[in-house]
C-alpha cells in the first residue's frame, strides 16, 4: 500500500500544477473575451466550447485531488482506490476496447481544436468533429466488452 500512495502522492502534485495551468487560462481566456468587442455566432460558439472544457478541466482535477486526498489520508478510501484500480475486470475491459490509445487520440485532438479556435475556424470544427467521433468508438467499445466480459 506504501507504494500506491506514493503514486497518489505523485499523481497528486501533478494534478495540483495541472489545475494551477487550467486556471491561469481559464483567467486568461475570461481577460480575452472581456477584451473584445466584435461578436459574431462563431466566434462565440468557439470561446464558449473554450471556456466549457477548461471549466470541466478545473472541476475533474479538483474532483481528483479531494478523492485522492482523502484516499491518503484514510487507509480504508486507500484500499477501497486501489482494489478499485487493479480491478482485472475493469483493466481487461480498458486493454480490450483501446482506451488508453483512445485516450491520447482525444486529448491530443481536444487541444488541437481549443489551439486552433484562435487560428481557424473550419479546423476547429473538423478536429471537434473528429474527437466526437473518436468519443462515440470510444464509448461503444467500451459499453460493448462491458456486456460481452
Amino acid at each position: 500500500m506504501d507504494k500506491f500512495r506514493k503514486k497518489l502522492q505523485f499523481r497528486q502534485i501533478a494534478l495540483i500544477t495541472g489545475l494551477v495551468c487550467a486556471c491561469v487560462a481559464f483567467i486568461i481566456s475570461i481577460n480575452h473575451q472581456k477584451g473584445t468587442s466584435d461578436f459574431d455566432s462563431t466566434y462565440e460558439f468557439i470561446s464558449g466550447f473554450q471556456m466549457g472544457i477548461l471549466a470541466f478541466l478545473v472541476f475533474v482535477m479538483a474532483f481528483s485531488i479531494i478523492r485522492n486526498s482523502a484516499a491518503i489520508i484514510k487507509p480504508k478510501r486507500l484500499k477501497k482506490l486501489y482494489i478499485f484500480e487493479t480491478d482485472e475486470r475493469i483493466l481487461f475491459i480498458r486493454q480490450k476496447s483501446g482506451t488508453v490509445g483512445m485516450n491520447i487520440i482525444m486529448y491530443g485532438l481536444i487541444l488541437g481544436a481549443i489551439v486552433s479556435g484562435n487560428i481557424n475556424n473550419t479546423v476547429f470544427f473538423t478536429l471537434l468533429g473528429t474527437c466526437t467521433y473518436v468519443g462515440l468508438v470510444r464509448i461503444s467499445l467500451k459499453l460493448y466488452y462491458r456486456k460481452k466480459y
